[in-house]
């Protein structure tokens, strides 16, 4: 009898071209459309977060401008206060006076420690520091490209008495 041999194919690997590998996009910064009156309204509620901020004499208040840097927030408010209890007496008022003009926050933060209570009505962000931690956390430096303004106490006019 004959051998026959029968040779098994070898399975065939199909090659498919190897995709270039493409670079990583660029995140496309995308300004959300706000309407002028909606700008126009949470400065308001910034300046007026600032001004409750003074009612507790907080010290170095600024507000800034960081709409077109992030899109988180359109303004931040910065204050300072001298202990712990000045701290949590200013971020109370801060929330207090605001839910009786009808505002809200989403969120605060930093009630254990006292060093740095966050509240957060979404597009203002309020940051009331103790003064240690501001210096060393220095949020101006980190949003230095914000416009910025400076809320003080102003003094009353003092009466001059007619000889």
């Amino acid at each position: 009898m004959a051998k026959t041999t029968t040779t098994k194919k070898k399975p065939t690997i199909k090659k498919t071209p190897a995709k270039k590998p493409t670079a990583a996009k660029k995140p496309v910064a995308r300004k959300r459309p706000v309407p002028k009156q909606a700008h126009e309204t949470n400065k308001l509620i910034a300046h007026q977060a600032a001004l409750f901020a003074l009612e507790k004499k907080a010290t170095n208040i600024k507000v800034l401008d960081v709409r077109n840097i992030t899109s988180f927030a359109d303004y931040f408010v910065i204050a300072s206060g001298s202990s712990d209890m000045q701290v949590k007496a200013i971020a109370e008022n801060i929330l207090t006076k605001m839910r009786e003009i009808g505002v809200t926050p989403w969120k605060s933060e930093g009630w254990d420690a006292l060093q740095w209570v966050i509240v957060d009505f979404v597009d203002v962000v309020v940051h009331v520091f103790s003064e240690t931690a501001r210096e060393f956390y220095h949020l101006e430096r980190l949003w230095a490209d914000a416009p910025m303004e400076i809320v003080e106490d102003k003094p009353k006019a003092r009466r001059t008495a007619k000889k």
